[in-house]
């Protein structure tokens, strides 16, 4: 049998399936429309389940299993996933290491549940820091993301903003109807 050396693209290509098998699970478990069917429990012909799923081999890039796999989802934490987004950036461009230690600030373990429960003056590794906010969406660990690459929350906020715009996404304003 032979090895073969592990590549840091290789890690960024586990983390990118990682972010779309996340993006998919998370948009699942966010959609409004999935609580009212749950409630409403029909089982009609016209019968669609109030989920979507979808299961990708890593490898080959084959679909395993699909269901309403092209239905409208929306995310649950949009932050979070522009935040993996621009974490994956700083990975590919050699900015940052998955081993690479972040320094966690009094600002970031002070951040609401859901989080880890990090203290200041800890570290957490980039990698552990995806698998935080992947599996728990955990906010001191996405805090202490922004101010690794920001250097502060709100320089964060403002590149993913211009992040954002650049790849297409904009801010649609629902219109009420007068009256």
């Amino acid at each position: 049998m032979m090895l073969r050396a592990i590549l840091p693209a290789d890690g960024l290509r586990f983390a990118l399936r990682l972010l779309t098998i996340t993006l998919a699970l998370t948009a699942i478990a966010s959609d409004p429309a999935d609580a009212r069917w749950k409630r409403k429990r029909f089982h009609g012909p016209a019968y669609s389940p109030p989920y979507a799923a979808l299961v990708v081999d890593a490898n080959s890039g084959t679909v395993l299993h699909a269901t309403n796999a092209d239905a409208l989802r929306h995310p649950a934490s949009l932050t979070k996933i522009m935040t993996l987004y621009l974490l994956f950036e700083q990975i590919e461009t050699g900015k940052l290491r998955l081993d690479q230690q972040m320094e966690v600030s009094d600002h970031a373990s002070q951040q609401a549940p859901s989080k880890l429960g990090l203290v200041p003056g800890q570290s957490i590794a980039v990698e552990d820091a995806i698998r935080a906010l992947v599996t728990k969406s955990a906010n001191d660990a996405a805090v202490v993301v922004a101010e690794a690459i920001g250097g502060d929350e709100d320089t964060f906020a403002r590149m993913m903003t211009r992040k954002a715009r650049v790849i297409g996404m904009s801010l649609r304003q629902r219109v009420r109807p007068a009256g």
